[in-house]
Order: structure tokens, then C-alpha cells, then sequence
């Protein structure tokens, strides 16, 4: 029996944004920290999660970090034989950030390979006129190896809809026979919702940098799930995106990746979102981006245009998000000539070759249960590009190949 993702939503209680929220445990936590699994006390000063690797440029890259407790962290660029060549610290406004428990840091690259540790001690006392530090944590090393925006080959991964099946990461992304991932995207619905930072770092910080984040970037594309919760206003800080946006576009490698931020999928007046939400007008405001983007010199000095969005405006459902974005986006894209369009959102995968109703590649994504769980990979290298959609178990459902 095929899956279906209103059923599967039903069943979790989610269809109507009505469920409870989880009991979360107060004594412990589950920490994998460098690869390491260990059960900490909650009041225990440490990681929440490895490092991971955010907003891939062609001079720098962010490292993110997340601690149990407030705290002073920095970063320790490292050569090959693990002696410190610089120390890099969040800074803004002239503070070193300070304090808290999340923070960014904007490290320079002058190659493709950077070799890197965090390093935090706990604050224990942040008086006007005093600070005074606890126990001091490092990471372990770790060395990514960074595409450039100008190289000629990329190799990327594209996992959607894991709504908190927390192996799935791991188990698809080892799955992937592709040699390097140079980017990953999460094509939203990481969740159910959103209602906690711990949320954020056990459903899906964790399970990710245990499997492949502290090495190799991802983009985090925001689903319909993830604008859901208490804590989805705050979501976005935990991550970095150009200009602060969830929508965007960069060129990287021969593929130029346009990502779109599709909204909720009912409309704004639904009683769910009791009057707090527009995304009629923000899918227009990314409508009116897209049009310049698509005519950016950038653009034009790309081989190849993939768009990565997580509400499918083909083979989908009427629902209002669905048409909506449909209305937005489909003919911008349909006289610019993009290659091909990756959604997820409807847990049934499937591929549809451009017609008369789309002139690029459609591919939907499947999941998020036991054998309907699906992965894309990207692959170009110069005027070729090859895009496959794979069941878990490694057998290719479709693909394309151009050039």
C-alpha cells in the first residue's frame, strides 16, 4: 500500500495542528558529540551538538556551535598537524559574543580545505564589572572539504519530509554512492513542529552532525512543519543563510541553486494560524526576487539552474500553498529556462519529464516511513548534469541527464 502523507499526519496527530507536545525529559539528555554517544546530566556543561557547517561562500564558511549552557566560544583554525593558526571569535558591534548558548562564526577560507576545532568554557558569573569562567570543552578536529563556486564538477545530496525519523540522516546519507557530498539540502519538514531549542538539537542537530555536518555543509530549506511551534520564529538563528533570508540563490560549482521558501500550506486565514501568519504576500515578495535573480549576471555565467523548494507546484494537491506558489513561481521559471524543480511535502515520490505543462524536470521527494524513504543526487560537471531519484535501499527510481 502506498503511503499518504494526510494519513500520516493524521495519525501523528498533526492534520490540524492540534497535537501535544512531547514530555521531554528533565534528568538527561542524549549527546553524540564527535561521533561519541554519551548520556550527560542536563545541568552538565557541553556541547548540545557537534559543529556544523552553514552558508558555503567563495571566502568563508560558518561554523555554528551549540553548548547546554551559556558560555564564551571560539574557533581554532588548525593546521595538518593540529597547531592553532587562528582563533576566530563572533563578533559584532565590537563584543565578542558572549553568554549564550548558540554562536556563529564566520571563518575566512583560502582553499578548499579547512581543519578545525570549537573550543567554549562555561560562564558561571556575566556581572557588569566581573565575568568569571567554569569548565572549558573543545571539539574534536575535524577537516571539510569545501566546493568552490568556480570549480567545474559538484556533487550534492538532497534528503526531504524526515519528519523526526532521526536515523534516516544517517542511513540515507550513507546510502548516497556519490564519492563527496559537497553541499546537502534538507528540503524541509525536518519536523512536526517546532516548539523548543531542544527540539532543534535532538531531532535533528545531532542526529546530523553525528552523520555527516561538521564536514559537510548543509542548507536547511524550511518546510511547512518548521513555521509550526512556539519556537519556529526563533528557528532561523540556529542556522545562516545570504542576507538573513530563507529564500536565496548562489552559484556553486556549475549549478546555479535557487531555494524558495514555500510557506504553510493552508491559507492565511486558517483558524490554525489564529491571524499570525502572510505568506500570500511573502511568496509574492520572493516572486518579485526571483524575477531579478533569474536575470543576475551570476545566473547567467551558471551551466545549469536547480530550484529547491519543499511544496511541489505540479503532481501535487490543490490546497491553497500549493496553488499559490504555483501562481508565483510557475511561469517565472517556465520563461527562464531552469532545469529542473525538487520538491518534496507530498511522502510520495515521482518524477515527470518536462510537457505541456512544465518545460522543466519535476522530482518529488518521498518519505518519511520505512521503505518509501527517497534521496536525490545532483552531479555536474561542466555542460553535464545528471539528477537520480533513489529509493533507500539504493535502486534508482529516475533521473535525467543533460549536456
Amino acid at each position: 500500500m502506498s503511503f499518504n502523507r494526510r494519513n500520516f499526519l493524521k495519525g501523528m496527530g498533526l492534520l490540524g495542528l492540534g497535537a501535544s507536545i512531547p514530555t521531554q525529559a528533565k534528568s538527561t539528555d542524549q549527546h553524540k558529540i564527535a561521533g561519541n554517544e554519551s548520556t550527560v546530566q542536563s545541568e552538565i556543561f557541553d556541547f548540545a551538538a557537534a559543529p556544523y557547517l552553514q552558508n558555503l561562500q567563495a571566502d568563508h564558511v560558518t561554523i555554528c556551535s551549540i553548548f547546554t549552557k551559556p558560555c564564551f566560544a571560539w574557533v581554532e583554525r588548525l593546521d595538518a598537524n593540529g597547531k592553532v593558526l587562528e582563533t576566530i571569535y563572533q563578533v559584532e558591534d565590537g563584543m565578542r559574543n558572549a553568554n549564550v548558548e548558540h554562536f556563529k562564526f564566520k571563518v575566512r577560507r583560502n582553499g578548499s580545505e579547512i581543519k578545525y576545532r570549537v573550543v567554549a568554557k562555561e560562564v558561571t558569573k556575566f556581572d557588569p564589572y566581573k565575568i568569571e569562567y567554569g569548565k572549558q570543552i573543545q571539539s574534536a578536529d575535524f577537516t571539510a572539504q569545501l566546493a568552490q563556486p568556480d570549480q567545474d564538477q559538484i556533487s550534492c545530496l538532497i534528503l526531504n519530509d524526515i519528519h523526526e525519523t532521526k536515523e534516516s540522516y544517517g542511513l540515507l546519507y550513507n546510502q548516497s554512492k556519490l564519492a563527496k557530498k559537497d553541499l546537502v539540502f534538507l528540503n524541509g519538514d525536518s519536523f512536526h513542529y517546532v516548539s523548543t531549542a531542544k527540539d532543534l538539537t535532538n531531532k535533528l542537530l545531532q542526529p546530523v552532525t553525528t552523520s555527516f555536518a561538521s564536514i559537510s555543509p548543509f542548507v536547511m530549506v524550511r518546510g511547512n512543519h518548521e513555521t509550526r511551534g512556539k519556537f519556529a520564529r526563533d528557528f532561523k538563528q540556529y542556522f545562516d543563510y545570504p542576507e538573513n533570508k530563507f529564500y536565496h540563490s548562489f552559484k556553486m560549482g556549475p549549478i546555479y541553486w535557487i531555494v524558495l521558501d514555500s510557506g504553510e500550506d493552508k491559507p492565511d486565514e486558517h483558524e490554525v494560524y489564529g491571524g499570525t501568519v502572510d505568506y500570500d504576500h511573502y511568496r509574492l515578495e520572493q516572486k518579485a526576487w526571483l524575477e531579478k535573480v533569474l536575470k543576475s549576471k551570476e545566473r547567467k555565467s551558471a551551466k545549469h539552474t536547480i530550484v529547491v523548494t519543499h511544496i511541489p507546484f505540479h503532481h501535487s494537491d490543490d490546497w491553497h500553498g500549493t496553488q499559490h506558489n504555483k501562481l508565483c513561481f510557475h511561469e517565472v521559471l517556465q520563461n527562464n529556462k531552469v532545469d529542473a524543480v525538487i520538491s518534496g511535502h507530498t511522502h510520495e515520490h515521482s518524477f515527470h519529464a518536462p510537457d505541456n505543462e512544465h518545460n522543466y524536470y519535476v522530482l518529488i521527494g518521498g518519505g518519511p516511513k520505512a521503505d518509501n524513504r527517497t534521496y536525490i543526487e545532483v552531479k555536474a560537471q561542466g555542460k553535464q548534469l545528471q539528477v537520480d531519484l533513489i529509493k533507500e535501499n539504493g535502486e534508482q527510481i529516475q533521473g535525467f541527464r543533460k549536456g
